[in-house]
């Protein structure tokens, strides 16, 4: 572990005390909802191009991990949920 025990108190190496668990989720919090707000405001290409590379890239490591081949599976579901995702606009807000 890379904490430092001194005396009753757990110290970090930079001799900070760790964050508490609500601290933990208010960070965690913060930063989804930075991201959330920063894929909100991507445009609609630049939107459906993220999905479609995301399920791409998770499809082609699930795929690594089971037996067999074949690349075709991965770049077919981020061709297929790019058109889709750019076609239904789940984004807009009017």
């Amino acid at each position: 572990m890379n904490q430092l025990f001194t005396g009753s108190a757990c110290l970090t190496k930079r001799g900070i005390p760790p964050l508490t668990v609500p601290e933990r989720m208010d960070a965690l919090q913060h930063l989804y909802r930075r991201l959330d707000n920063r894929v909100r405001g991507l445009s609609r290409l630049s939107y459906a191009l993220l999905v479609g590379l995301i399920s791409a890239v998770a499809i082609f490591a699930v795929r690594n991990l089971l037996p067999g081949d074949g690349s075709f599976g991965p770049i077919a579901m981020g061709v297929s949920m790019t058109v889709v995702y750019y076609a239904l606009d789940p984004n807009n807000t009017t």
